[in-house]
Order: C-alpha cells, then structure tokens, then sequence
C-alpha cells in the first residue's frame, strides 16, 4: 500500500511529543500534490532522514511499524483468520497463505519462526527511487507482518527486519518469532 501522509501522522503521536511530531509535519500538505514518483520517492528519502535525525533510529522504526499496523487492511485480516480456522497446522496455514498470496506468497517456518520474503516492494515508491531510500522506510513491512500474525495467533509476536529491496537486496525479507 502507499504511503499515507495521514497513517504517518498518527502513528508520530503515539511515538514522539508534540513539538517532535511539528516539526515532521512541516511540508508533508504537499505531499498528495506531487505527481511524480520519482519526486515522491525523494520526498520519501527526505521524510526518513528527517524521521531519524528528529526521533533517533529506534523511535523513526517505531513510527514506521506504527504505519505498518494501519497499513494492513481489515478485510485481509478477515481472509487470513479463516484460513488460520481451516488450518490442521501453522504450516497447513501457511501453505494456504501462500496460496492465497498473503503475505507476499513465500512464507515457510523453521521451528519457532516464519520466515517472510516477496521480490517486489509493495509500496512501489522504491522502484522509483533513484538512490536507496532508509531501511527504516521499510518497518513498515513489519508493522503489517506483526498485525497480521497477532491478529491470527491472538499473541504478542517480534518482527525482525533482515533485508529489503529499498536497500538494494534481491527481496524483502523478515522474520516473524511465534
């Protein structure tokens, strides 16, 4: 899903105080306005950098994850929980996720974590970036697979962040600890 200056806003509230949350306000009215993508991916870049100077490298990831949770929507969390219900396994639910293309379509477990990984960034802003956009851009990813696999589990879970096309690898990758 893209980018939602609104969704941004939000989870800033929950992560920084008010004079912080200002101050990376400024400028992002323009944001919708911008037609180019490849302006936008800049402005993106810009946003991040700004997010870590600003909030410190733990609080921008925070804020990212925040927008992840959002990001993921209800209907989605709605199909994986009937497929977590007609599930024998979590394995037998991951194949059907799999099937299914939640969740990027290659998620597999090795004991007590679930490995995420899809070939393409489904925020579409990266492929437009002409230079590498922060990793923390990419929490976001780790908002969605936290949401998703609480939602499921109905448990706390941890999302580690271990690769991203963002940052010039062949996938986005992540491991989720059940």
């Amino acid at each position: 899903m893209p980018f939602k200056v609104q969704r941004f806003e939000q989870s800033l509230a929950a992560c920084v105080d008010d004079d912080v949350r200002a101050r990376l306000m400024e400028g992002c009215e323009v944001y919708d306005a911008i037609k180019s993508s490849v302006k936008k991916a800049r402005w993106i870049k810009g946003l991040m950098e700004r997010l870590e100077e600003e909030a410190g490298e733990a609080v921008a990831r925070e804020v990212m994850v925040g927008c992840g949770r959002q990001c993921i929507s209800r209907s989605l969390l709605e199909k994986a929980q009937k497929h977590w219900r007609k599930a024998e396994t979590i394995n037998d639910f991951l194949d059907k996720l799999n099937q299914a293309h939640i969740g990027g379509g290659d998620l597999r477990r090795e004991g007590d974590t679930i490995y995420g990984s899809y070939g393409r960034c489904y925020c579409g802003l990266v492929s437009k970036a002409a230079e590498p956009i922060p990793s923390t851009y990419c929490y976001c990813s780790c908002g969605w697979y936290k949401m998703l696999s609480e939602t499921v589990l109905e448990r706390p879970v941890e999302v580690e962040f271990l690769s991203s096309i963002a940052q010039g690898a062949e996938a986005c990758r992540f491991a989720i600890r059940i």
